[in-house]
């Protein structure tokens, strides 16, 4: 096993050199490399559901299902149980609204036929050095506040509002209105890679900031988070792997185009977290 940076900004292609189960050896080297680049490819080979799960296990739980399996997960456009919302999705971390959001994602191109959508990933963890020291020393004595539905689907336009209070997740009366939550701006992911926590789709505010304030800083940070030649954009092959960083890499999806795309989900995540949001969400016809 060894890697090879990516043709990008940032993250590396993973090279396997075999497809037995991975050696506790071969499991540090790929911690290793994950905490240096925060995404890693494999390309070129066919990865079983077991192998993805072995390779996943070794950066952390994987989130089980409701028979304490691996919790398998499809994002496709070839179905309606997909996992993820249709259409285009802005730069996102998976779950940001929530208290301990999924750590690492994976996903494997099983089905990819023709002109399909890809994938764009942004680094949260380089973007620290692109930003004005004093700005980022600022950033640090400050959390940022966290939902999902940012704007109201009943009403275009209106900013939804943190809830006080905030009903804990699987409570009674939990619900998208309670898909709130707060995060240092300036955060760490579990190996303490400092990260710039706050992204384009879930991010309300900075708080103990004027509103007018907080919306200025944080555009400036989006045009630095976001920057064209910061981003990388990876264009799905077939039997693909993508392994990132939820904490330290965002991702988006443009306007999608008309081939057809499964992807393979499995992640890594210190609560069991899904279950309710997919529910809920799906109660509501969100996805």
């Amino acid at each position: 096993m060894h890697c090879t940076a990516l043709n990008a900004p940032f993250g590396a292609r993973l090279h396997l050199d075999r497809d037995a189960p991975l050696t506790g050896e071969e499991r540090r080297a790929l911690r290793g490399f994950f905490r240096e680049h925060g995404l890693l490819v494999v390309r070129g080979r066919e990865i079983s559901r077991e192998q993805q799960i072995d390779l996943l296990a070794s950066l952390g739980r994987l989130e089980p299902d409701a028979h304490g399996e691996p919790m398998e997960m499809e994002v496709t456009n070839q179905h309606e149980l997909s996992t993820a919302p249709e259409g285009e999705l802005v730069f996102h971390s998976d779950y940001a609204y929530d208290p301990a959001p999924t750590t690492v994602i994976s996903m494997y191109g099983l089905v990819i036929e023709g002109d399909v959508t890809p994938t764009l990933f942004a680094s949260s963890t380089t973007v620290l050095d692109r930003l004005p020291k004093e700005l980022v020393e600022r950033l640090r004595r400050h959390e940022a506040s966290h939902g999902c539905f940012l704007h109201r689907w009943n009403a275009p336009g209106e900013r939804a509002q943190e809830p006080d209070p905030l009903i804990p997740r699987g409570e009674p009366g939990w619900g998208p209105d309670h898909y709130w939550t707060r995060h240092p701006v300036v955060w760490e992911n579990p190996s303490g890679v400092e990260t710039l926590f706050v992204c384009l789709q879930h991010t309300d505010c900075i708080l103990d900031l004027p509103r007018e304030e907080s919306d200025v800083i944080l555009q400036e940070l989006y045009a630095a988070l976001y920057e064209p030649s910061q981003i990388y954009t990876h264009e799905w092959q077939p039997h693909d792997l993508v392994i990132w960083d939820n904490i330290t890499v965002q991702h988006a999806r443009p306007e999608p185009r008309p081939g057809p795309r499964t992807l393979r989900r499995f992640h890594v995540s210190p609560t069991d977290l899904t279950g309710d949001y997919v529910r809920v969400a799906r109660e509501l016809g969100i996805m």
